[in-house]
């Protein structure tokens, strides 16, 4: 219970029925592959809630900006990264019960750690309501949404942008890879741009991993123009 405690001081918010937080923070792992799917389905029904708050927040403070900008702006809100960094800043690391065998060391299943706080945030609005969900997401995202004064461009629109500014191809992505177990799997991909050059991302989900890839692509294609 007082892992419980720490975790409501940091989100601000006291749950009425605490098994539900206990269940947010007990990966699939931990209840050795019984068919316990509390865990997802709360993982499930929080990335619902986020993407929905998220949009509600960023349409009422971002006033002027196009569909297209504000696109772009809950891709990064939401995105994997930006889950686990806010998990990290929790300390949701040191309460999250997973096996044995998974450590948060150098970034090492830091998936676990964006889908807890998704679980999270599910767990919310199931023991309130979706105003109070959404109260709690704005407290913790808050400083990411203020410090964007411009819409972030992703790497993969910035690659495309670049490919056309220097008339070349479209970039290509292929030889898509997926490694290591289902609870927490890695993918790999390549990307490429005909007679410029190519690169290898890895992330947790397909998308993480092309836009690792397209960044890397970006700082070599930077780096041979300097």
């Amino acid at each position: 219970m007082t892992n419980i405690k720490i975790i409501e001081n940091s989100i601000r918010y006291d749950f009425v029925n605490k098994a539900l937080l206990e269940a947010a923070i007990t990966h699939t792992s931990f209840v050795n592959n019984k068919k316990d799917y509390t865990y997802e389905r709360l993982e499930f029904l929080g990335d619902r809630v986020l993407g929905l708050a998220i949009a509600d927040i960023i349409y009422k403070n971002f006033l002027n900006e196009s569909e297209g900008d504000l696109a772009r702006r809950i891709a990064f809100l939401v995105s994997g990264k930006t889950l686990s960094e806010i998990a990290i800043k929790l300390k949701l690391q040191n309460y999250v019960r997973v096996s044995e065998n998974l450590k948060f060391n150098n970034s090492e299943n830091n998936s676990i750690l964006s889908d807890t706080m998704e679980a999270i945030i599910g767990a919310i609005f199931l023991d309130s309501s979706y105003s109070e969900a959404k109260r709690v997401i704005k407290y913790i995202w808050i400083e990411y949404i203020k410090n964007d004064v411009k819409p972030p461009k992703d790497p993969k629109s910035a690659l495309q942008e670049l490919s056309m500014e220097l008339k070349c191809e479209m970039p290509v992505y292929s030889n898509y890879i997926k490694e290591g177990p289902d609870h927490s799997p890695i993918f790999k991909v390549k990307v490429s741009i005909k007679g410029l050059n190519k690169s290898q991302g890895i992330g947790v989900s397909k998308k993480s991993a092309e836009i690792d890839a397209a960044s890397k692509l970006l700082r070599i294609i930077e780096s041979n123009s300097n």
